[in-house]
């Protein structure tokens, strides 16, 4: 049995600007406890912040947050691991920031033990505005501008912006204008240390994700050449090394100096001409198959690619 986080009976209200959603109670939500708080601080700057702890999987919905610069943390139970969380690819122990990052259906299956998500969110036109009296830092700037589109990294911060983002996360639901305000100031600070974090520091990001994204690469050229006989599509494969499809292509290409469907045909083409060689006893539709392909159409990509049919190559 699972619940829908929007099937919960949420009770809304506004108070200061804040836009606050609590848990009315009932049968449906006796075994949850949440609250979840959106505040619009600046036209163009809003803070949300989530505390959940339930008893029963929650579902959350497919979301699309194309349109705004994201910088969130995402904190949990030690205890938790990755797929007990609803968002798995936020949950890290530094800053996670996007820029229109699909996110899907999700379900929240860390029974019994609180977690906490806090964002940032601005429109780009925010961000650029303040970019001309104080020069965003590089990161920042780099999601603003456009250049990369629909993408989930993370950023090393100092340790004490995490420790504000664990301060916002921690701070009770509002009841009152002070409590208002007093979230408010927590959220300016964030955005204030978010403007004075080190270019050094970022340097260090960038060397660490080239580094990364590396080993995500050769993770999936390691899964075709295991699995070339599976159907594979770029979907699957960037969901298994957890890396944005755009981050994989791009990554995939400048390693490999081929399209990740133009490698896989090239590797299967590969192997089909070792086993046509050397194992005379496979028939060509046996050949085929273990290497991906319909028959067929193992025929024409094998012609197309060495001017020969397959069973012609092998009288060669």
């Amino acid at each position: 049995m699972s619940l829908a986080i929007e099937a919960l009976p949420w009770q809304d209200h506004e108070l200061g600007g804040m836009h606050i959603r609590k848990l009315t109670g009932g049968e449906q939500a006796e075994n949850v406890k949440a609250y979840q708080e959106s505040y619009q601080i600046a036209d163009g700057f809003t803070l949300v912040r989530e505390q959940m702890q339930t008893a029963t999987p929650i579902v959350y919905p497919e979301m699309n947050s194309d349109g705004y610069v994201g910088v969130c943390f995402a904190f949990a139970d030690v205890n938790k691991t990755d797929k007990q969380i609803a968002f798995p690819h936020l949950y890290h122990e530094q800053m996670n920031v996007t820029n229109g990052y699909h996110y899907p259906e999700q379900k929240h299956n860390a029974l019994n033990k609180p977690s906490y998500y806090t964002s940032l969110q601005f429109r780009p036109e925010y961000l650029l505005a303040l970019h001309k009296q104080q020069p965003l830092p590089s990161w920042l700037l780099h999601l603003v501008d456009g250049s990369c589109k629909q993408v989930v990294t993370r950023i090393q911060v100092p340790t004490s912006l995490r420790e504000l983002g664990w301060q916002i996360c921690r701070m009770p639901c509002s009841e009152t204008l002070s409590d208002c305000m007093r979230i408010q100031a927590k959220a300016l600070s964030w955005l204030a240390m978010l403007l004075e974090i080190p270019e050094q520091m970022n340097r260090n990001h960038y060397q660490q994700q080239d580094v990364m994204i590396a080993q995500k690469i050769q993770q999936a050229i390691n899964i075709i050449q295991n699995e070339f006989h599976t159907e594979l599509t770029i979907t699957s494969l960037a969901s298994r090394v957890a890396l944005n499809e755009c981050y994989l292509k791009k990554g995939f290409k400048n390693e490999t100096g081929l399209g990740i469907h133009e490698y896989l045909t090239e590797y299967r083409l590969e192997q089909s001409c070792q086993l046509l060689r050397c194992r005379p006893d496979l028939s060509i539709k046996s050949v085929a198959s273990m290497c991906g392909y319909q028959p067929s159409y193992f025929s024409q990509v094998f012609k197309s690619r060495f001017v020969i049919s397959p069973n012609d190559f092998r009288k060669q």
